[in-house]
């Protein structure tokens, strides 16, 4: 149980720094930092959009996807491109719990989903691989400094 609770606050460490990943002025429609279940750990979007839409729809997806991927007998996906509808859409696993969501248009080239994926990822791995403390009421605090970087479409 104390390794469960310590999972579950390293990834509420991760999403603290979660907005500070994203460049906001970039081409992203769309970032979500998920629980594997579809509940938001942290989001953005460009549009009011509800996000509690966009989350359970893409934890079903990529569920889907993973049964088919199991059922033709492969391995555990780490990483999942799809196009459709004008949207470009980017997950990646960030460790056994999580997910990291990127959307965009369609214009938007493939290998920058990919490269923000795998920056914002590592970001995201990073805080949540961070010691969590423990206050004298026994309640996790963390604290968490990251950078925001430019990318270039």
């Amino acid at each position: 149980m104390k390794e469960k609770r310590e999972a579950i606050s390293r990834l509420e460490n991760a999403s603290l720094s979660f907005l500070s990943t994203i460049d906001v002025d970039g081409a992203l429609d769309a970032a979500l930092f998920l629980r594997r279940t579809g509940s938001v750990l942290a989001s953005w979007t460009r549009h009011d959009v509800p996000v509690e839409i966009l989350s359970v729809m893409t934890a079903t997806m990529l569920a889907s996807i993973e049964t088919i991927t199991e059922t033709l007998g492969g391995p555990q996906w780490q990483s999942v491109a799809v196009d459709a509808g004008g949207r470009r859409f980017a997950a990646t696993r960030i460790g056994p719990q999580a997910l990291l969501v990127l959307i965009a248009p369609k214009k938007v080239s493939a290998s920058y989903l990919r490269n923000a994926t795998m920056e914002i990822a590592a970001q995201l791995l990073a805080a949540s691989s961070r010691p969590v403390r423990q206050t004298r009421n026994g309640e996790s605090a963390s604290v968490t400094a990251t950078t925001r970087s430019r990318r270039r479409r």
